[in-house]
């Protein structure tokens, strides 16, 4: 099976430690897509667009402006089933022989519901299907006939054409016995970014971040990710350890070189907090 792994600049280093997470499993097949090959994508850059209901600008130096290319497979040369990933998702284990399990010639789409949502950012895509056209999708975005959020939550597909999977392929912040997929889906503490000055847009209302100052003012309990201006350490250390862990492998099997780690602390892609963590020497 194909294993696609979407990239922009700022999440470049971590696709290639996702990258090497596949590889350790035993999958050969992996492949990083760089937002900055996609003149579809680029030629957008500064443009509006809907998201949930109000107009945005598409900026590339968005940490997560990467996340239209979760709709790319379907322009590639692919003629059977792929799996397609955030920057930010790693492997924990083999994934091939539970994805095996589930997998339907029927359906078009497999993706995990969270908090009632349908979630884009690990999907098994049936590619001997005509699930949709990825230039019409962008050219709608952009002309606003769809707003990101039905985009980016599958609300465009029949839900006949979807299948629900287990949360184990897209566990949230955390590692339990049957995770497949550790995905560093909170931002705000993603480790490798630990200490550095956030780079993407939040959607709380000012109502609320003016709330949660006046708590923090009064030592009141906060909503830490509406007012924090810095990446914050993750909470679970079982999480912080197994992604320190996966960088040192990359390094030391050179799927990451001197040159990436330095560019990548030069440019404030990744910390020096977190590079300090590491047991990398050069």
């Amino acid at each position: 099976m194909k294993i696609l792994i979407q990239a922009n600049k700022f999440q470049r280093l971590a696709a290639e430690v996702s990258k090497y997470s596949f590889i350790k499993q035993g999958i050969k097949d992996v492949e990083i897509i760089n937002l900055e090959d996609q003149n579809i994508l680029i030629k957008n850059f500064g443009k509006k667009y809907l998201r949930n209901g109000k107009l945005t600008t598409y900026e590339y130096n968005d940490l997560q402006s990467f996340t239209l290319l979760r709709f790319i497979p379907t322009k590639l040369s692919i003629k059977d089933f792929c799996l397609i990933v955030d920057p930010d998702i790693f492997a924990v284990t083999n994934p091939i022989p539970e994805i095996e399990k589930i997998l339907d010639n029927k359906i078009d789409i497999f993706c995990t519901k969270i908090n009632d949502q349908l979630r884009s950012e690990v999907m098994i895509l049936n590619l001997k299907k005509n699930i949709w056209d990825f230039e019409s999708l962008i050219n709608d975005l952009f002309s606003q006939k769809i707003d990101y959020s039905d985009l980016i939550n599958l609300k465009f597909i029949e839900k006949k054409k979807i299948k629900i999977i287990n949360n184990k392929f897209n566990e949230h912040d955390n590692i339990r016995i049957n995770t497949i997929f550790l995905h560093t889906s909170n931002r705000l503490t993603q480790p490798w970014k630990e200490g550095l000055k956030i780079n993407f847009k939040t959607n709380f209302s000012k109502k609320y971040i003016i709330k949660n100052y006046i708590k923090y003012i009064f030592r009141m309990k906060y909503d830490e990710k509406a007012i924090s201006s810095k990446y914050i350490k993750h909470k679970n250390e079982q999480v912080i350890k197994f992604v320190c862990d996966l960088f040192e492998e990359a390094y030391k099997n050179k799927f990451i070189k001197v040159s990436d780690i330095k560019f990548a602390l030069n440019n404030k892609f990744i910390s020096k907090n977190f590079f300090n963590r590491l047991r990398i020497n050069y």
